[in-house]
């Protein structure tokens, strides 16, 4: 049986994979949206998928893609409806965006996606920009492993995460996916290993290793409880889905009302670095 499925239609989706349990449920709107300090907001949205044991090619997930929804932001002042269009650089290759709103550290915005009968919304709110302390790097297994270092206020609640987009490869950023920390967990400074992350436009790659040649675009952001809940979720879907013995049955967090999906804001600084190169990576953001 073999199956090719966009990454969230099946978190948000599927119960089992081995009888087509879904072939009458009706559909649902999927929602990835997120918003970086300083940034502009980005949405895509979909219609779930039902799971069956049917082979399904990459390009079909394409018809899923919803290009005449409204897309509304509001940061509790001002609200902006976002304008659709292609953008080869993700995958769906369609997404909603404005140049009208960018994010703030301390500010909620609330998002809203209405599409025939459908209408979801959610909220996030935009944490402090966080900064790594210093990058470190070792070649001693014969490959470059990048890690970065990063420190914690005792006197606060934080949630971290890490992204990662390979220059040559990757046209957005993807889960660095072992780099999501609760600092309740863990004792700093700590040293968080930078995998590179796995697209389902690059499946070749799944196990790509450094070579310290390549040029990587690194984004560290805190974040809030949902969107670690999210992450860790999605973390361990990963792990276990690696694994032909086990199953991962547990639904993924999500804060859509109404649909499926993610609305996270992030406050975020992004690095240019060099595995082999020790110069200090650049902030770019």
């Amino acid at each position: 049986m073999k199956k090719i499925c966009y990454i969230l239609f099946m978190l948000f989706s599927f119960v089992a994979c081995n009888e087509d349990v879904f072939e009458n449920h009706p559909p649902r709107l999927v929602v990835e949206g997120w918003i970086d300090d300083g940034g502009f907001p980005v949405v895509i949205v979909t219609e779930s998928v039902p799971i069956s044991s049917q082979y399904a090619d990459i390009s079909t997930l394409n018809d899923r893609v919803i290009k005449w929804a409204k897309v509304t932001v509001s940061d509790g002042v001002d609200e902006v409806i976002l304008t659709g269009k292609t953008n080869s650089s993700y995958f769906p290759p369609y997404i909603y965006t404005t140049s009208h709103l960018r994010g703030e550290s301390g500010k909620r915005y609330k998002l809203t996606v209405s599409y025939e009968e459908h209408f979801v919304e959610a909220e996030t709110e935009i944490p402090e920009r966080v900064y790594v302390e210093r990058f470190i790097t070792d070649n001693s297994d014969g490959n470059y492993n990048l890690k970065a270092v990063i420190n914690d206020n005792p006197d606060e609640k934080n949630y971290y995460k890490f992204f990662v987009r390979m220059i040559d490869r990757d046209s957005m950023y993807l889960s660095s996916n072992m780099a999501v920390v609760d600092d309740a967990n863990f004792e700093f400074p700590l040293e968080v290993p930078i995998s590179i992350g796995k697209s389902i436009q690059n499946k070749e790659d799944d196990d790509y290793q450094l070579d310290g040649s390549e040029m990587l675009l690194v984004k560290f952001t805190q974040t809030d409880s949902i969107a670690y809940n999210f992450w860790n979720e999605y973390k361990n879907y990963i792990e276990v889905g690696q694994n032909s013995i086990f199953r991962y049955t547990n639904n993924v967090y999500s804060n859509i009302k109404g649909g499926l999906g993610y609305w996270f804001g992030y406050g975020a600084t992004q690095y240019l670095c060099q595995p082999y190169n020790h110069d200090t990576p650049k902030i770019i953001n």
